[in-house]
């Protein structure tokens, strides 16, 4: 059998290029496979990925293996779902996890379903199928268009859901309840939706459909679960080479974001702010295995932690390279930069959205531009090497004037930077996301978009190779919007597309999905949306 051997061959060379794999012997009662909807290099730069391993694991009677397609490398799209610890099938797991972080991914679920032999539609389960449990962000804020695949859904922090989870599995097992037992009790518990529980009505004019109880088991909102950060942070388990972040430890020093700018998921879904004492984050590198390269610190605006720089200055003193994600325009300081620098960072990236004054002020983005001018000009100073800056297109009442003053302000920052440093500009389609201020806002048409991205190319095409731009897929951009914003309904198309049937674009209206209520000519307000069943406000421990 040369194809398996090959795939063993793979696996093994995997294995070989990760260091803290994870590998359990001996009995476990509960087997859960972790399955990968993106490819290697994603899924394993994912904390979210890598907390749900860890979780499941330490519980001492619970086995967690990551399950990957297999084929001639790692990620291939038709390749064997095969386990990297073990190399068993998906089908040889009773419980099936994933943690969805982009929406994507909610397109590989079928896949992965069809692998494991379990019936798509949570409705033709028997009682002895595995039960799919299914978290993260895209779950947490909107797990409508993946609802019917999925036994239970998972809505807030994996450190209070998985667990509980696990306990309850185990429980089942010990007093020999059912499949349908089990669900009715996590449904009782805060943080665990069961679409099953609940039938979908119809609101006037067809979108959207929204799920209302069916069962006394079924609460009629689901409260989020957050959980303090009072602990050991979240950080990598494996680090491997073959990874976009190559050998890169990442820590979480925050989670959630005290902006709350109108337009932004993480904001919503990871609420309230939350940091990480500097002690506890230096306590995790002393765990930081030798095989790792860099520390990568994880939150959604840095400069926000109010011991940051003690943070830094131990990554320096301890020899690292640091990697930062995306900072506040606002928050940049010149000692930041300073400690940053010796920290062997090269490259940096703010995100501006928007140059016109009207549009911050509608997406809640409050800075002023002109300390943007300032804060690249310093930059440079400092001697970075290149400069990521984040523009959206499409933004609710965005006008042909407003763009030219991003036009503007890109060719003032691109004199601002001098000869040595590289500006690249990433602009990307403005998709509303579920439970934010502008939920309800419409999103402009395919064409609009593509108007919108040719003025603003052709208004840079002067500044030559000085300034890189790179424009998001269209056709991917709305195909997200659908996925954020739809309800359950949209389950054939994603079975359709996950098959080979076309783009999920094309698969809906194949389906007789309208988009137009959906994406383009949204209501506002709308008081129901088919994401309310979720109690948006979090349940703390």
């Amino acid at each position: 059998m040369p194809r398996f051997a090959a795939l063993e061959r793979l696996r093994k060379k995997i294995l070989a290029g990760e260091t803290g794999t994870i590998v359990k012997t001996g009995y476990c009662p509960l087997e859960v496979g972790i399955v990968a909807l993106s490819p290697y290099a994603t899924v394993m730069d994912s904390l979210g990925f890598q907390t749900v391993y860890r979780l499941f694991n330490e519980h001492p009677e619970v086995r967690c293996e990551r399950i990957f397609p297999l084929d001639r490398r790692v990620g291939e799209e038709n390749g064997e779902w095969l386990s990297l610890e073990s190399g068993r099938k998906s089908r040889d797991f009773p419980v099936l996890a994933a943690s969805i972080s982009y929406e994507q991914e909610v397109l590989r679920l079928p896949v992965i379903l069809q692998d494991a032999r379990i019936p798509l539609y949570t409705e033709e389960r028997a009682d002895n199928s595995p039960i799919v449990f299914c978290g993260g962000p895209v779950i947490t804020a909107n797990p409508e268009p993946a609802a019917a695949f999925i036994d239970v859904c998972g809505i807030g922090d994996s450190e209070r859901l998985v667990p509980e989870f696990a306990e309850l599995w185990l429980a089942a097992l010990e007093q020999g309840w059912n499949r349908e037992r089990l669900l009715a009790e996590l449904a009782e518990r805060p943080g665990f939706y069961v679409p099953a529980l609940y039938k979908i009505k119809t609101v006037e004019g067809g979108y959207p459909v929204v799920p209302a109880p069916e069962r006394n088991e079924a609460p009629r909102k689901v409260q989020r679960v957050a959980t303090s950060l009072d602990r050991t942070p979240v950080h990598s388990v494996i680090v491997s080479n073959a990874t976009h972040f190559k050998g890169m430890f990442l820590v979480e020093v925050a989670r959630g974001c005290r902006w709350n700018c109108r337009f932004c998921l993480v904001c919503q879904v990871n609420r309230p702010y939350r940091y990480v004492e500097a002690k506890r984050v230096i306590e995790v590198l002393d765990a930081v295995p030798p095989e790792a390269r860099a520390i990568g610190l994880v939150g959604a605006n840095l400069c926000d932690h109010p011991e940051l720089e003690m943070i830094i200055e131990e990554v320096a003193r301890r020899g690292f390279r640091l990697g930062v994600s995306s900072l506040r325009v606002d928050t940049v300081s010149e000692g930041l930069l300073e400690l940053l620098k010796a920290c062997k960072v090269k490259s940096l990236t703010l995100a501006p959205e928007t140059a016109s004054q009207k549009l911050l002020a509608r997406i809640g983005k409050r800075y002023i531009p002109e300390c943007l001018f300032e804060v690249v000009e310093l930059i440079a100073k400092t001697g970075f090497d290149s400069l990521k800056l984040y523009y959206m297109a499409g933004l609710p009442g965005e006008q042909s004037q407003d763009r030219q003053e991003l036009i503007s302000q890109v060719k003032k920052l691109a004199g601002l930077v001098g000869p040595r440093m590289r500006l690249k500009i990433s602009l990307n389609t403005y998709v509303p996301k579920p439970q934010t201020a502008l939920q309800d806002e419409s999103i402009f048409y395919a064409a609009q978009i593509k108007q919108a991205v040719r003025q603003i190319r052709r208004g840079l095409a002067g500044l030559g190779a000085k300034v890189q731009l790179q424009a998001g897929s269209v056709a991917e951009s709305l195909a997200q919007a659908a996925l954020s914003l739809g309800d359950r309904t949209m389950a054939r198309a994603v079975v359709r597309t996950a098959t080979g049937g076309g783009r999920f674009l094309d698969c809906l209206t194949l389906e007789g999905i309208e988009l137009e209520p959906v994406l383009f000519k949204r209501k506002k307000p709308t008081i129901e949306h088919p994401w309310s069943v979720l109690e948006c406000e979090p349940l703390q421990d």
